[in-house]
């Protein structure tokens, strides 16, 4: 499998702009071409029946995933990720073979930052390497209970972090003629609503606490929205319809010069999920000749 040529186009455009990025675009495109394996679809879900108040669709769910599935995304990931050159990802070489593939897709899907701390410590992989690739490794799993839960997201949604897996938002469309406001994230490609003039991070509405980076080239279109109670910043942009689920991890590396902008101005955005999902992945084996290669 291959990425489309609409994401080829753009994975070597930032890769001309940017060319430190490259070792992590292909992290990018390993993990878009895992987004397109059918494998996924079969992953199952079996949630909270009984969710409290405010808690994403994922919240608490037990995840059944496929053992041989989990496992080669897994090492494939770490794999791609040790060639990059920098010297902490060369400890992932190691831990492609000592760390539990299950283990890290369940801490990656709940972004639990002190789970992670361990399995680093327990399997010899850079902490700081182990932690950026939890930006890619949950995304095949997620997209795919992310399309199969879209139908569940209420409309009337009001919080600032995803309702299927708790992530914050990638960034935010300002979408169609209306100009409505709609948060979006990569991790699962969730889509819902957000409101003008208020915090997604801190639900700050005061307007004194509120401002933008604007980018000199596009103006209005392409900006970055800030918050000065919480310090926190989130991209938006302008479209007229709304992105595909995939496009978005590739329109946030498109955008990566309003990231510097607010980095640069002491802006950051929150380090742990919005909320906490607590989930738990358990591993069945393959039915046989089910995930047999196609000839």
């Amino acid at each position: 499998m291959k990425v489309s040529i609409d994401a080829r186009q753009r994975l070597d455009a930032v890769g001309r702009s940017t060319p430190e990025w490259r070792p992590w675009l292909g992290l990018v495109e390993e993990t878009l071409v895992a987004l397109g394996d059918p494998a996924w679809e079969r992953v199952e879900v079996r949630g909270d029946p009984h969710p409290p108040d405010g808690a994403p669709a994922l919240a608490g769910a037990e995840i059944v995933v496929d053992r041989r599935v989990v496992r080669a995304w897994v090492r494939r990931l770490l794999r791609a990720a040790s060639g990059g050159g920098a010297s902490g990802a060369v400890s992932l070489r190691g831990a492609a073979h000592r760390l539990d593939p299950r283990r890290f897709l369940e801490v990656a899907v709940g972004h639990d930052l002190e789970a992670l701390a361990a399995l680093s410590a327990d399997s010899g992989a850079d902490r700081e390497a182990l932690t950026a690739l939890l930006a890619v490794a949950p995304m095949p799993v997620l997209h795919a209970l992310g399309r199969r839960l879209a139908e569940r997201v209420p409309e009337s949604w009001s919080h600032g972090y995803c309702p299927v897996c708790g992530g914050w938002p990638t960034l935010a469309e300002v979408r169609g003629l209306e100009r409505a406001v709609r948060l979006r994230c990569a991790r699962c490609g969730g889509d819902w609503r957000g409101e003008w003039l208020q915090c997604c991070f801190c639900g700050k509405a005061d307007h004194r606490q509120l401002g933008g980076l604007m980018s000199e080239s596009h103006g209005e279109t392409r900006k970055v929205e800030t918050c000065e109670s919480c310090r926190g910043y989130l991209k938006t942009m302008t479209t007229l319809a709304a992105w595909p689920a995939q496009t978005v991890a590739l329109e946030d590396l498109a955008t990566v010069d309003l990231d510097v902008a607010a980095l640069g101005r002491g802006y950051r955005r929150p380090e742990k999920p919005g909320y906490p999902l607590g989930v738990r992945l358990v591993e069945t084996a393959s039915k046989r000749g089910f995930f047999r290669r196609r000839r």
